[in-house]
């Protein structure tokens, strides 16, 4: 009983820290969501001419009061507030269908395309930080960090376009269109997949490289890392016990700074191969200047980056050989 009661307080003290920043991340998620909204709001463009499709001024007026665009921005602003916070993205001003209804099968496919990317990045971003690290100024540095220094050089979107270039066009092993049949869930057409995969987890892994690279690199500097090296320990052994509980909380802040950088360049990516995702989709939002429905969006993937870093500063707070 009494190992119970102190393995409860245990779990608690370990989650309070990560509950306390709960209202920061809750605050800049929030702040997000408001700059997006205010952009989109004061950006040139009335989507009530969009959706008359060069209609008569008395149509545009008809269509701007049906849309509410007629009131304040404050009053809008309220409105849209007020609703997600009751769990209402929303509705799309040109189609008239919920936010949320609108994005359910976007995100679904930005989220099967993010799960084999996510974990992909982090693999090779540490895995080549690491090796890189713990020699650092060595050949093997020199041609792993000058390969992710190329690799970052080149724009998201002449990435992909060479991508599709060799593979699809070159070599014809690819589809040149990540395009998916209506209805349909990404692994029945696991083809559309694999360029933007690759685009998107190439760079992540270059930019995580880089970070790990830095950070192992210090550590490995520190004299009784470099005793162990001496000795004759094993690379992967003085990893994982010399140098990871120092480099904890810098691995994992680099590591939480990978989902925006992958959330970023799935917008991007996205809209270069046709592949159906929320990035397409914001790009449609934002041409329509649908403030609310890319406002709710916005909340919701600053909602991840947030937790993302929320996590990384819990563990990079936890006393050094804490479990």
């Amino acid at each position: 009983m009494p190992r119970r009661s102190q393995r409860s307080r245990t779990g608690r003290g370990r989650a309070r820290p990560f509950v306390r920043r709960l209202p920061r991340a809750l605050l800049l998620t929030a702040l997000a969501g408001t700059v997006a909204w205010a952009v989109l709001a004061l950006l040139p463009g009335d989507p009530a001419v969009l959706a008359a499709q060069n209609g008569d001024p008395a149509t545009i007026a008809r269509l701007r009061a049906e849309m509410g665009l007629d009131h304040p921005l404050a009053l809008r602003w309220g409105r849209w507030a007020g609703g997600l916070v009751r769990g209402d993205g929303g509705r799309l001003l040109g189609a008239g269908s919920p936010t949320w209804s609108a994005a359910a099968g976007p995100a679904r496919n930005s989220l099967a395309l993010l799960t084999l990317t996510l974990p992909l990045i982090l693999a090779l971003g540490w895995a080549a930080g690491a090796a890189a690290g713990l020699r650092a100024g060595s050949r093997r540095d020199t041609m792993l960090s000058g390969g992710a220094q190329v690799t970052l050089s080149v724009p998201d979107f002449a990435l992909t376009t060479l991508l599709l270039a060799v593979l699809a066009g070159g070599l014809r092993l690819l589809p040149a269109v990540s395009l998916l049949p209506p209805g349909a869930a990404p692994h029945e057409r696991p083809a559309a997949l694999v360029i933007p995969v690759i685009a998107i987890a190439l760079p992540g892994a270059a930019w995580l490289q880089r970070m790990v690279r830095g950070v192992v690199a210090d550590a490995a500097a520190q004299p009784h890392v470099r005793a162990a090296r001496l000795a004759g320990d094993h690379p992967l052994g003085i990893l994982v016990h010399q140098v990871a509980p120092i480099a904890r909380g810098p691995l994992a802040q680099a590591s939480a700074g990978v989902v925006p950088y992958a959330l970023a360049g799935t917008v991007v990516v996205e809209n270069v191969t046709g592949y159906p995702g929320i990035g397409s989709l914001l790009a449609g939002l934002i041409a329509g200047r649908e403030a609310d429905a890319v406002a709710s969006i916005t909340v919701v993937l600053a909602g991840l980056t947030a937790l993302a870093f929320t996590i990384a500063d819990t563990v990079a707070d936890r006393p050094r050989g804490a479990r």
